[in-house]
């Protein structure tokens, strides 16, 4: 796995997506508002009537935490996982002190250092944060009831293998949300790894075509949508993002 995400500018710009308010994000008047809040409308997804006590939640690909926070409103524990061992640090971090800072960039080494809470309405001591590789889960990390991947297959060697483990990791019954840009890189898959985007037998196969046939077996498919999100780089340049979002439910 390549050290893209252990470097500051990174890290900074993920603590930013994740934890920064609308106007930290986007601080002009016009632009995409309607990509901001990603990872609550996300969360949003899952159906709550659904969800019952002492539930687990999964957020495979966590990041910075900001889902598996926000997952915590809804199950009784949650962990978030992620391969980046700077990511899974300042998560714990997170968790710890209930608050974030980072720089907002405005140019080159100008920007503004600022703090920012956590909402007080999600109880921290249900969540905790490991690293690990979403291919290789250990086996003692058990079953789920609602597990989230989001924007991680694109990043991922061998993304049909993290797939493969959801059948295994999850309770009848449970709903799992599948989302990214699918944006394949060579630095992350290569192209014979891809799930999509490609000419098979002269036909179109798209990453969810895949997604869906690997996962039929096990899973019911309940919605497909398009979520937008927005990362700030600095303040006049941002990555304008649309997400198709599959949504299963677990025989």
């Amino acid at each position: 796995m390549p050290n893209y995400y252990d470097s500051q500018t990174q890290l900074n710009e993920y603590l930013v997506f994740h934890y920064g308010d609308d106007e930290d994000i986007l601080n002009w008047e016009f632009g995409p508002k309607q990509a901001l809040g990603f990872h609550q409308r996300l969360v949003n997804c899952i159906d709550k009537q659904r969800i019952g006590s002492n539930s687990r939640g999964l957020d495979l690909g966590c990041a910075v935490g900001r889902v598996t926070f926000e997952l915590a409103r809804y199950c009784e524990s949650v962990i978030g996982i992620d391969y980046s061992e700077q990511f899974i640090a300042q998560a714990k971090s997170i968790k710890l002190m209930g608050k974030v800072k980072f720089k907002l960039t405005r140019e080159g080494m100008l920007g503004d250092l600022v703090e920012r809470q956590l909402p007080r309405q999600i109880d921290r001591e249900r969540v905790s944060f490991r690293q690990a590789d979403a291919e290789e889960l250990p086996e003692s990390i058990g079953k789920f009831d609602v597990v989230i991947l989001a924007n991680l297959l694109d990043r991922l060697p061998h993304p049909q293998k993290a797939l493969a483990h959801l059948s295994a990791i999850t309770n009848p019954g449970a709903q799992v949300i599948i989302c990214s840009p699918f944006t394949w890189w060579d630095d992350f898959t290569s192209s014979g790894e891809r799930l999509g985007g490609f000419i098979r037998n002269d036909q179109e196969v798209t990453s969810m075509d895949t997604i869906e046939m690997l996962l039929r077996d096990d899973f019911e498919i309940i919605d497909m949508q398009d979520q937008p999100f927005l990362i700030r780089e600095h303040e006049r340049k941002y990555h304008f993002s649309v997400a198709h979002v599959g949504i299963w439910l677990r025989r």
